[in-house]
């Protein structure tokens, strides 16, 4: 029993060390993400410029739907994360490249408020094609001038995913945030093409690290008892 006990504490002071090693640090939920939608676009053409088809949470059925016209998120792979978007990028420049800037706009009232010094999103490419990634905070710039965004693009082959992060250095102050979110890109040396359909979804299964410390603690409890 004290073994239990012991563990048991062990586990809540882990988790409260963590909570505040990250205090500075804005991850975006599940109820934030659904607030985003295609803030701009690179490249745009009438009547056939740039959109986003869906946006829904996983698994992506017509029932999840929280945006956009198709009847669901559709992919060779399956929607990874919990939130999805999927949409047309078409390089109409044909300049090598195509982006499309998916942020909260209007939206960002909804974020907590307070100084960051980073902004943390989990990415998982959910194509079967290879797709580029970067993020991006809006305070008095414009898209392609923005105030914060990436150093460098983060490539994903499809089905794999990543942890994206944004420094802001010297601490931003959300309550100036006129936008913040990420870019997906379209580049023709990893599509080999000037079109093609993106799917992407952020903000994994919430508790999935902590269900893993918790199997592994009652694993080490058992073997400790049968030994």
């Amino acid at each position: 029993m004290r073994k239990v006990l012991f563990l048991s504490i062990c586990l809540v002071a882990l988790l409260a060390i963590s909570s505040v090693s990250k205090a500075d640090i804005y991850e975006m939920d599940t109820p934030t993400a659904r607030l985003l939608r295609d803030m701009h676009w690179s490249d745009t053409e009438t009547p056939t410029s740039n959109v986003i088809k869906y946006i829904g949470d996983n698994p992506g059925d017509l029932a999840d739907r929280i945006y956009g016209s198709d009847l669901f998120y559709g992919s060779d792979e399956p929607m990874i994360f919990k939130v999805g978007f999927s949409g047309d990028l078409t390089d109409y420049s044909k300049d090598g490249v195509a982006d499309v800037w998916i942020g909260l706009g209007t939206n960002v009232s909804s974020l907590p408020s307070g100084t960051y010094d980073s902004f943390v999103l989990p990415v998982a490419n959910g194509d079967n094609q290879i797709w580029q990634y970067k993020l991006y905070a809006i305070t008095t710039g414009d898209y392609g001038t923005e105030d914060y965004i990436s150093t460098s693009w983060k490539t994903l082959v499809g089905g794999s995913s990543a942890n994206l992060s944004l420094d802001f250095v010297g601490g931003l102050d959300f309550s100036t945030l006129t936008d913040l979110g990420l870019i997906i890109r379209l580049n023709q040396s990893e599509i080999h093409g000037y079109s093609d359909n993106f799917h992407t979804s952020v903000v994994p299964v919430p508790g999935a690290i902590l269900l893993g410390l918790l199997g592994m603690s009652a694993a080490g409890i058992k073997l400790r008892r049968f030994a």
